[in-house]
């Protein structure tokens, strides 16, 4: 039987889910310290992304993952639209400011999630979203979630 803390009503259960999102979240910082402005805008070649680049399509999933997750919370079976990543890098100008200003909102991103997730009873855990046409609990999403963010902050890691 799951636990929930009767002071905040928070979730106990599922707690680590919500943290792994917060480590997730100082990992990729502390990888991205780690470079300057000018190796994160470094490519290896063209068909690789550059550090830069890998982090903008950060910046856009953390978001649409936000959103998605929200209405996971709040809707029966919602779809999770599809996006035009490219698009959103342009228009949200990810490409044109400096790795730190996108790190800045990166982790705005996760911690809206994060403050959600923190308030989300145990019983809403196993609510059901579709992405690409497949269903996966609330679980499954967040625990996929840190780990696309993991992934990538490897592949940045792994670019100098």
């Amino acid at each position: 039987m799951s636990r929930i803390d009767f002071v905040t009503g928070a979730p106990e259960k599922y707690a680590h889910l919500v943290d792994d999102l917060v480590q997730v979240r100082t990992e990729l910082r502390a990888v991205v310290s780690s470079f300057s402005e000018a190796e994160m805008r470094l490519g290896r070649s063209d068909d690789i992304w550059s550090a830069k680049r890998t982090l903008a399509h950060i910046g856009v999933y953390v978001h649409v993952n936000g959103v998605f997750i929200h209405r996971m919370i709040t809707m029966t079976d919602p779809q999770r639209l599809p996006v035009t990543e490219d698009h959103e890098i342009q228009t949200r100008g990810f490409m044109n400011g400096s790795s730190l200003e996108l790190l800045n909102y990166i982790d705005q991103e996760i911690q809206e999630t994060v403050g959600l997730l923190a308030h989300t009873p145990d019983a809403a855990w196993g609510r059901r979203g579709v992405v690409d046409g497949n269903s996966r609990s609330l679980r499954q999403r967040v625990a996929s979630h840190a780990d696309h963010i993991r992934d990538h902050a490897d592949q940045i890691a792994t670019s100098k």
